[in-house]
């Protein structure tokens, strides 16, 4: 790999503005300069620019140490040394197999021994039968020498692709640490195969894992923007799966653990072992259906068959939301240590394969819409869009479980035209509403469950907006709940058994903020939990109340 085509495209890009000073200067002679400006001083010297900062002004400017890498698919980082002339040898002749399909972290470091270097980047050429595949340059930024002569660092996240062309064929890569200026600090040729998981060729290698690295990288710009805006990120994942010693995140042993591995990181990216998820979307589906049906008098088989159907379709939508929200918030799981072992977090499965998944998803769920009148395939697609955008909005407002409501409700309105052909406004609007309300009261406690890793990384909620006045504010929203839903219940003319229903849903409303302390993990959950209590009861209360219209009519 040492074509005049190689050499020119391992040529730094030239940074827009920057125009090569001469000579350059120590960090010394940089500290000297304007001495008498203490605010510029003060500046300088938060950079590391201070006089006496370098005593060597030979030499190269700046040292390459390491290279490593660092997954979550990795029970340890490989590292290596690149004053390992052995190794580096090894690494060339016996590639590294990689892990397909998985994120991982490039994390570079360096000293600087004198001087200021401007524009500090990694570079990196791929081939594959002698035929260029693949290209990166990945800035790492300007520095200068460290007062106590420490190392720097660089870090970037990166993804490696996936497929079964992918896993075709040995990868021969050159890299290079360069300058600004062009010159190259570090410059090393290397192989790699892909496969479905790691594996470390050569005899000096296998033996101690955590010593060798290397990587290949395919970069993906949109992940390392996000980053580089927001380093909480990164820097909290490093803390929890980088420099830890545990490892990656374990996920909970459940009933799932039964089926083949293949399988299971689908299952458990559907939260397919979390049912309350399911029900919270089931619920206002079924109140819909079973007031409309008492509403109608219709026989027993209507809010059966459509009980089945919205049972089935709840289950596959609440998956295709989960996967939809994990796709948005991969990097952020990352770093909140109760999502950590989500499956594209873990990167047991990729991007790729979760949309393929989703799109399997959407299909089961359009076959369930598609067995509808037709007013109500119209009214159910038009719902997507509040599932796609609502992992958004915990980006940009305080406010995402209110969007999570509007998404979560819409069976309110589905259910009843369902069962009636259309939607009796009256009625539905309310218990859409009610439902909505009720939303924003579990979806607030489960936030609290992260609200520390989330001021971290930078999500907003409920849980962080209302704070301390959490419980009063759940209380008024709780209240709001069973206020709408009574009124939908009397618009609808329902009996006492409803409103027997009705008020066992909002008792348990009641003992669940009680008892729930918005500063403890478990509690938080069992109080989510709870708050589908209400659902059912509701739900109870209305079933009631149309069976013992149809007994009465029979």
């Amino acid at each position: 790999m040492s074509s005049a085509d190689d050499l020119e495209d391992l040529q730094p890009t030239a940074t827009q503005g920057y125009k090569p000073s001469g000579p350059a200067k120590s960090a010394d002679e940089y500290a000297k300069l304007d001495a008498e400006d203490e605010s510029l001083a003060r500046w300088k010297a938060s950079l590391g620019i201070t006089p006496g900062a370098t005593s060597t002004v030979s030499g190269p400017r700046l040292t390459v140490l390491t290279l490593e890498l660092h997954s979550p698919s990795l029970s340890a980082p490989l590292v290596f040394s690149m004053d390992d002339t052995a190794k580096m040898a090894d690494i060339k002749k016996n590639p590294i197999t990689i892990k397909e399909g998985v994120d991982y972290t490039v994390r570079i470091t360096f000293k600087v021994n004198h001087s200021i270097v401007s524009g500090v980047r990694y570079i990196q050429l791929v081939k594959r039968s002698g035929i260029k595949v693949g290209k990166i340059e990945q800035m790492l930024g300007s520095f200068s020498p460290h007062p106590e002569g420490k190392p720097h660092e660089g870090k970037f996240e990166e993804e490696s692709p996936s497929g079964l062309l992918a896993r075709t064929g040995t990868y021969n890569a050159r890299s290079r640490v360069v300058d600004d200026d062009g010159e190259v600090f570090a410059d090393w040729e290397w192989s790699f195969k892909l496969a479905k998981e790691w594996l470390l060729a050569g005899s000096s290698l296998t033996k101690n894992l955590s010593k060798c690295n290397i990587s290949w990288i395919r970069h993906t710009s949109s992940t390392g923007r996000q980053l580089a805006s927001n380093p909480a990120i990164l820097s909290l994942s490093l803390r929890r799966n980088v420099s830890g010693a545990a490892g990656p995140p374990t996920a909970p042993t459940t009933w799932v653990d039964r089926f083949p591995p293949k399988i299971r990181p689908y299952l458990y990216l559907t939260r397919i072992d979390k049912p309350i998820g399911t029900l919270l979307l089931f619920y206002p589906c079924a109140w819909s259906i079973t007031m409309a049906s008492y509403a109608l008098e219709a026989p027993v088989t209507t809010p059966l068959t459509y009980l089945g159907l919205f049972g089935l379709g709840a289950m596959v939508m609440r998956g295709a939301g989960c996967t939809i929200n994990d796709m948005w918030d991969k990097n952020l799981d990352k770093a909140v240590e109760r999502t950590q072992s989500r499956p594209l977090a873990r990167g047991d499965i990729n991007q790729r394969q979760a949309l393929v998944f989703l799109a399997g998803q959407l299909t089961v769920g359009l076959g369930v819409l598609l067995q509808l009148n037709w007013y109500s395939i119209f009214l159910g697609a038009s719902s997507l869009s509040l599932v796609t955008i609502y992992p958004f909005m915990k980006r940009i407002t305080y406010w995402p479980q209110a969007v999570l409501g509007l998404a979560f409700n819409w069976g309110a309105l589905l259910g009843w035209s369902a069962v009636a052909g259309a939607v009796s406004w009256s009625v539905c609007l309310p218990l859409y509403a009610g439902g909505a309300f009720w939303t924003l009261v579990y979806d607030s406690i489960y936030a609290h469950q992260d609200k520390t890793d989330d001021v971290n990384v930078g999500i907003h909620s409920t849980a962080l907006l209302f704070g301390e006045q959490t419980r009063p504010i759940l209380g008024a929203l709780s209240a709001s709940t069973i206020s709408l839903i009574g009124l939908a219940g009397a618009l609808n003319a329902h009996g006492a058994p409803f409103y027997l229903g009705l008020g066992l849903g909002a008792a348990q409303l009641a003992r669940v903020l009680w008892r729930t302390d918005f500063e403890n993990r478990p509690s938080c959950w069992q109080g989510f939990v709870g708050c589908g209590w209400t659902g059912f009861w509701i739900w109870m209360g209305a079933l009631a109340d149309y069976a013992v219209l149809i007994s009465s009519s029979a």
